[in-house]
Parts: C-alpha cells; sequence; structure tokens
C-alpha cells in the first residue's frame, strides 16, 4: 500500500517533468542594412596633346632655293612619341629640332617651271600643313602666245596615208595674215600615228626628220622653220633646222631647233587643236 501510494505521488511529477518547456516566441531579427554604394571615384582627366603651326602656312622661294624655319609649339607631349613630317617633293630637304619646336627647310634651285608642293607634320591626331612654293627659273628663248594651224587627217597625204599631220605656226603677236614687224613665227610640222583628246596635237616628244618621213614622232624639216622680224618686216634671223625637238604636255609646248648658225629655244603655252582637213 505504502509502496502504491508513493507510485501515485511521483506520477504527477513524471508528467510535470515530460511536458516541453515553455519557450517565449523571439521576434524575427531585423535584415541587415546595406551600406549606401558610394560612386566611383572620377578619372584625373589626361591632357591631349596639342600641335600648332606658329609661323606662316605659306613659304615662297625664289628660283635660286634656299633655307626657311617652319616653327611650331606641342603641349602635353607623350613620351616615347615623336613628331611625322611628309613631304612628296624631291627638291624639299628638312630636319626636324624637335627641342627647339622647329623644322628646317633646304630647297633646291628650280631650272624649270613654277613649282608648288606640301609639307604636313603629324603628332598623332594633330596636324598642320605648309605650302611651299618656288618661282619658275626664266625662260631664255621665245615666248610664243599664239596659234594657228591645220589637222591634216590620214589619208589626205598620199605618201603616209596612215598617219595624222599637225602643220601650225606659232607667233608673239596675233598676226597670220603677213609677218608683222618686230614678230617672232615659228612654222612646226608634226606627224603623229594618232591624234590626241578633242583632236588635239597629241603629248609626246617630236624629233626632226630630215628626210621628211611623215613617220609618227618626226618633225618635218621641209616645213618647219623659224623667223624673227625686224621693224621693217625683214627677218633677222632665219633658221631652217638640221637638228630639233619638241615636247608636247598638257600645257603646251616647248623645244628648240638649230641649224649651222643659230639655235632658237621656244615655248607656247595653251591648246593646241586646230580644224581638221
Amino acid at each position: 500500500m505504502k509502496k502504491l501510494l508513493y507510485l501515485l505521488l511521483a506520477l504527477p511529477l513524471m508528467f510535470v517533468a515530460c511536458e516541453p518547456n515553455s519557450v517565449e516566441p523571439q521576434p524575427d531579427p531585423l535584415p541587415e542594412e546595406k551600406p549606401e554604394p558610394q560612386p566611383e571615384p572620377e578619372p584625373e582627366p589626361v591632357e591631349q596633346p596639342v600641335l600648332t603651326l606658329t609661323s606662316d602656312s605659306v613659304i615662297e622661294f625664289e628660283v635660286e632655293g634656299g633655307n626657311a624655319d617652319v616653327t611650331y609649339t606641342l603641349e602635353n607631349a607623350i613620351e616615347g612619341v615623336e613628331i611625322v613630317v611628309e613631304c612628296s617633293a624631291d627638291w624639299v630637304e628638312y630636319k626636324v629640332f624637335a627641342a627647339d619646336g622647329k623644322l628646317s627647310l633646304v630647297v633646291e634651285a628650280n631650272e624649270g617651271e613654277e613649282r608648288e608642293t606640301s609639307l604636313v607634320v603629324r603628332y598623332i591626331r594633330e596636324s598642320f600643313t605648309v605650302a611651299i612654293k618656288q618661282e619658275a627659273k626664266p625662260f631664255d628663248g621665245y615666248e610664243l602666245s599664239y596659234a594657228q594651224g591645220t589637222h591634216y587627217m590620214p589619208g589626205y597625204w598620199e605618201l603616209t596615208p596612215d598617219n595624222h599631220n599637225f602643220y601650225f605656226v606659232l607667233s608673239d603677236v596675233d598676226n597670220f595674215a603677213t609677218y608683222a614687224a618686230n614678230a617672232s613665227y615659228l612654222e612646226l610640222d608634226l606627224w603623229a600615228a594618232t591624234e590626241g583628246e578633242g583632236g588635239a596635237v597629241p603629248h609626246g616628244e617630236y624629233l626632226l626628220d630630215l628626210n621628211d618621213s611623215g613617220e609618227p614622232g618626226t618633225i618635218g624639216a621641209g616645213y618647219t622653220r623659224f623667223l624673227g622680224m625686224d621693224a621693217n618686216q625683214v627677218p633677222v634671223v632665219w633658221v631652217l633646222p638640221i637638228e630639233g625637238k619638241v615636247v608636247i604636255n598638257e600645257k603646251g609646248l616647248e623645244g628648240y631647233i638649230a641649224d649651222e648658225y643659230a639655235k632658237v629655244t621656244f615655248r607656247y603655252r595653251g591648246p593646241l587643236v586646230f580644224p581638221q582637213e
């Protein structure tokens, strides 16, 4: 009986011991606050190179040539990068003195006509251009300004049925009716295999032919001569050539004829297109 009583008294304790512990509910943890994003620091600005011409953009030379300097400034230069110079003319030499901001130019003497070229100076994306001009060598000969003549088509001459013949006169006066006083006249008889653009005398070199063969590239000696008249319309220069050459290009004509006594050089600037016969 006593044991039973102890057992009964122990049951509540056992039940109490088996009950789960009561746990106070805990609030949900607050989310962690994220720091505000900070702006990326801006990179330090990079100064770009600046190339500036400080001398004239056009340099003119006399026929004798000579020296000149091109000066410039270069700001914000980049280590290891050099000035680049471009000039296609073989009559211009240059040297760069980068420490002084200078280009030294040497121009050769001119033995021909007026000429011009450009010199370009570059540094990365920066650049400037200088025009270089040189006057022509004075022409030591007869300057002829007027032309008159005829283009004889193939078949006109029986001995040369396949070639073009250009017979024309050049003069320093606009008078072809007579030999004018104090005037100069050059009579030329040229032969070519074709005609030039628009019926012009074809470009190229023509040599005097004493045999008057009518071959392309020749000057017929029988119809070629030079006359220089005095104030009385009397020829004081009269050349019936035994030697001669004429060169024709887009500018006109230049050449010479000579006999055993004299040689005359001449030049004509203008078109050489004559009516067809």
